[in-house]
């Protein structure tokens, strides 16, 4: 297997760089000599390159690249996904990223699994406890394993091989606009067109592959401001793994798997329904364009009822895959109109309710309008 280089990205923030420059010096590595590139675009300041100069890096080589031009963050990521042709492996840490001391270690163990399955993308690094683009929590099987997959391309931390990076490129120079794709979620699709993860998320989804992510994060986000953000922010913290150990990993055709909006996969068996005429969307996020005959959901919709189940088992799948007794979930059919349809008013509390427990009312209505006042203040 190849020594995977470590690929750190910047541009304009010095305190930031030497931040996650910190966090990679106090990790711990069983590897001799591990390429570090730090990947610096132009900015017009020689502040962030000082930083890098005058690190030191005592686990292998370390190279400053500086581009003479401003390229934008996508290419700027899609010319340091071309370093898999020098290094065979590379991980890509942008500059707003703190690193947990064993994250190398997690990343060699995935990369020897499944480096060379043909269903993987990527090796991710961090791991949310939300779904995409959501205020719902995401509750992922255990099954005794470390890892699960999801059809999902994280940009906080991630591993390529040339194998995987190869097969992303061949996809993304023959769609120099992204494609209009129904199973992707509208809110990627509207990502900046600075945005390279757009393009990958569309190419994991497009061509059914997935990433691998471990159930404990390894990378967490600062949320600096900067291109994409023009505040600081704690909202992008993830709950970072700071122990050491050996982790265990399934065979892909045994893992846990999710889509890309979190929804798990493999449940039209236990609803005796075919799988290709099924779409889970438990928490109503997906397009209605994409549904299938056969729908399960915690939403209410105009369709035939044929099953129901509780809602109170965590994650969410136990209750279907266990026959829990209730009228939270439902599978419709999507072919019958139901003419007794009422709307769940009480829907989205609901849901608060289950992934956060009982919800101070009064808390929540001063965040309502401390952002409200924010928005205003903006404006």
């Amino acid at each position: 297997m190849d020594q995977i280089a470590l690929v750190v990205v910047g541009y304009n923030r010095p305190d930031s760089m030497r931040r996650i420059l910190h966090s990679l010096a106090n990790a711990v590595y069983e590897e001799k000599e591990i390429p570090l590139v730090i990947s610096i675009d132009q900015s017009g300041t020689e502040e962030v390159a000082r930083v890098a100069r005058e690190f030191e890096w005592n686990y292998g080589s370390k190279e400053v690249i500086c581009h003479p031009e401003r390229l934008g963050l996508r290419r700027h990521i899609i010319s340091c996904g071309d370093l898999t042709e020098r290094y065979g492996a590379v991980m890509i840490l942008e500059d707003d990223l703190y690193v947990s001391p064993d994250f190398y270690h997690y990343a060699t163990s995935a990369l020897m699994k499944y480096g060379e399955h043909p269903k993987i993308a990527g090796i991710g690094l961090n791991t949310k406890r939300e779904l995409l683009e959501s205020p719902y929590p995401f509750f992922p099987r255990h099954t005794g394993y470390d890892v699960y997959f999801q059809q999902f391309a994280t940009s906080w931390g991630q591993v390529w091989n040339r194998r995987m990076w190869s097969a992303f490129k061949f996809w993304y120079e023959a769609h120099p606009k992204l494609p209009q794709n129904v199973n992707v979620p509208l809110s990627v699709l509207h990502y900046p067109e600075s945005s390279w993860a757009k393009f990958y998320q569309s190419y994991v989804v497009e061509q059914d592959l997935y990433y691998v992510f471990s159930y404990e994060s390894l990378t967490t986000n600062f949320g600096d401001a900067g291109e994409h953000f023009n505040h600081s922010s704690s909202a992008f913290q993830s709950v970072l793994f700071y122990g050491r150990k050996e982790y265990r990993m399934p065979d892909f055709e045994e893992g846990v798997k999710y889509d890309i909006y979190g929804e798990p996969l493999g449940l039209a068996s236990y609803l005796e329904v075919p799988e290709e005429d099924f779409t889970c969307d438990f928490w109503g996020r997906k397009q209605e364009a994409s549904y299938k005959r056969y729908l399960l959901t915690c939403c209410s919709k105009p369709y035939k009822v044929l099953k129901q189940y509780s809602m109170c088992m965590k994650p969410v799948e136990l209750n279907v895959m266990e026959s829990i007794k209730g009228t939270d979930i439902t599978l419709y059919d999507t072919l019958e109109p139901s003419e007794k349809f009422v709307p769940d008013k009480k829907e989205r509390i609901r849901f608060l309710e289950y992934g956060y427990g009982i919800i101070n009312g009064r808390d929540l209505l001063k965040w309502a309008v401390e952002r409200m006042r924010q928005k205003i203040r903006k404006q």
